[in-house]
């Protein structure tokens, strides 16, 4: 790895440890037209050209003004589209407010053009919108996507090059998208990826650990690395730092022994939770990935109850 790439990678480690520390909101280029936020929530990619701006999920709820200061760090232009990774609310949280800029100016001032179009998996168009049992929506109007496809693959063609937001099925949950930009070569995963827990699954969402290892795969054979499996494509994972394909042969790796140790205690060897846990299936990676909010034991136990149905 050259110099310049140490300093990137440190650069981008760096940022994100600030930004959880200091609260403080972001924005640092990644390559191409594309740029991370940190420090809102979820990571936000931004894409920033000539016809305006595109942001890849709006951070948590409470904290447009800070995301809004950050884009302007970077452009002037309206928010023309906003693209969901899913339905967690650290990244669908500055839907409402950021839907109703006027002309989608981040200033407040003149006339922009339309609101921004958001888009996103059906599902969670679905999701948003469907009343809960006190026969109100979960999310107000303002929120929910414009723009709920259906098919497997959506693009566009803004600020000089194609956008492909592609579904990926029972992963981290019903309805995900990644994001590729082509001319930019930087790949968006949301909570499909992470640097900083476990792999995140929701079944209540419709998430399997299938799902996401077959969406892990088929990032990777969208991921080029440039020389000595470094650079080229460049991952913007849903929390943590900026990632390239190496980063992400890691993660699917250790899902895929993970997986292979629980199919074999669950489908093999029959034994119940409490004798998976004491196996420690999760071995090795426990230290680094582990988090009171999505413990070692929680993950085990999710995936105990999928290979269990198989």
């Amino acid at each position: 790895m050259n110099s310049l790439r140490i300093l990137f990678v440190i650069l981008c480690a760096g940022a994100s440890l600030t930004a959880q520390e200091n609260a403080g909101v972001h924005a640092m280029k990644v390559q191409g037209n594309v740029w991370i936020i940190t420090g809102a929530g979820a990571n936000i990619a931004m894409q920033a050209g000539k016809e305006g701006v595109l942001l890849v999920d709006t951070g948590a709820a409470g904290m447009t003004d800070k995301v809004l200061a950050a884009v302007r760090e970077v452009s002037d232009g309206p928010i023309r589209y906003i693209v969901n990774t899913s339905i967690s609310a650290d990244h669908i949280g500055g839907n409402a407010a950021l839907a109703v800029l006027p002309g989608g100016l981040t200033n407040g001032k003149g006339r922009g053009g339309p609101t921004p179009n958001i888009i996103a998996q059906e599902n969670v168009l679905l999701r948003m919108s469907t009343p809960g049992p006190e026969k109100k929506a979960p999310y107000p109007t303002d929120a929910w996507p414009t723009d709920g496809y259906m098919a497997a693959h959506r693009n566009l063609f803004f600020n000089g090059e194609v956008v492909d937001i592609l579904r990926e099925p029972a992963a981290h949950s019903d309805g995900d998208s990644i994001v590729y930009f082509r001319g930019s070569n930087v790949l968006v995963a949301g909570d499909i990826f992470t640097t900083t827990s476990l792999p995140m699954i929701d079944r209540k969402l419709g998430g399997t650990a299938k799902g996401l290892l077959d969406s892990l795969n088929r990032m990777l054979d969208i991921a080029v690395p440039e020389n000595m499996q470094e650079g080229g494509t460049y991952i913007i994972p849903g929390h943590g730092r900026v990632c390239d394909e190496a980063d992400l042969v890691e993660y699917r790796d250790m899902l895929h022994e993970i997986g292979d140790r629980m199919r074999d205690l669950v489908k093999v060897q029959h034994l119940n939770l409490a004798e998976v846990k004491s196996k420690r299936p999760v071995l090795g990676w426990e230290g680094r990935y582990g988090r009171p909010e999505w413990s070692s034991d929680m993950f085990i136990e999710t995936l105990f109850e999928e290979f269990r149905e198989k």
